[in-house]
């Protein structure tokens, strides 16, 4: 009865059910996912949120985790246009609402540079791939212009940036030194350094920090209000703004296959 309940909370407070699901009618069709629509070697023409049943979800090492209501399948290769990077094995009938992959594409075509930029990092942590820094995805001329907005803040070694269950207000950028994220258990899941970008994850889908942020010797962050995030996040297509929602979904559903959400 317990976990029947805790799964009933969690759909309740599922962002893309609740908020962009019910504004999307025109942009989805509803059907069963079947195996075809999981194949591994090809480029899907539709990605996916789960509606009801479930899919699980494993990855080149063999780890799994299961995709329930809520959970987006594809949205991160539809927009690179590259197969599905994951192996998805269907445990029983499942229903999704459907999206077009060129559409999720060509949405994406009028998000500002902010958001593009907030994008690309967030899709090459799915991938994995390590060499990319957010505030160089960003160009400099959004950041010149809006220098004001983004202040300076020193850290001491061992400072708290953010902790574990706090309400974010804020993401950051790396402009010197080096973060780490802690586990509760102390376990240190994730460094970030000089041109990196953290803690927009839990801005940008409305949930509490999972993890603590700690400096590591002197640093030097660029703070980036949730307020002016808003302003600019609240102006862009309805269809960007739920894109990016699944991708940062998708983003911690690798993190936990990963073992870094503790």
């Amino acid at each position: 009865m317990g976990i029947i309940l805790e799964k009933q909370k969690e759909e309740k407070l599922n962002l893309i059910l609740r908020k962009y699901i019910p504004l999307l009618k025109n942009h989805y069709m509803v059907h069963e996912l079947k195996k075809e629509h999981l194949l591994k070697d090809i480029d899907h023409k539709e990605c996916f949120i789960i509606k009801d049943g479930s899919v699980l979800a494993r990855d080149k090492s063999g780890k799994t985790t299961t995709l329930e209501k809520g959970t987006p399948i594809g949205f991160a290769e539809a927009l690179v246009s590259r197969p599905y990077d994951l192996t998805y094995i269907l445990k029983e009938d499942t229903i999704v609402f459907a999206f077009k992959s060129s559409e999720i594409r060509k949405a994406f075509l009028t998000a500002s540079s902010l958001t593009r930029g907030i994008t690309r990092y967030t899709l090459d942590r799915v991938f994995e791939n390590n060499k990319s820094k957010t505030y160089h995805l960003i160009d400099d001329g959004f950041l010149s212009k809006q220098q004001d907005k983004f202040p300076l803040k020193d850290y001491s070694d061992g400072d708290t940036i953010f902790m574990r269950n706090q309400k974010p207000k804020f993401f950051f950028y790396v402009e010197s030194g080096k973060v780490q994220l802690v586990s509760k258990e102390e376990k240190i899941i994730a460094t970030f350094n000089d041109g990196d970008s953290f803690g927009e994850n839990a801005l940008f889908t409305n949930t509490l920090r999972s993890v603590t942020a700690k400096s590591v010797g002197k640093t030097t962050l660029q703070v980036v209000s949730g307020e002016f995030i808003k302003s600019y996040f609240d102006n862009e297509d309805l269809l960007v703004k739920f894109c990016l929602v699944s991708i940062l979904e998708r983003l911690k559903a690798m993190n936990k296959l990963r073992n870094l959400v503790l």
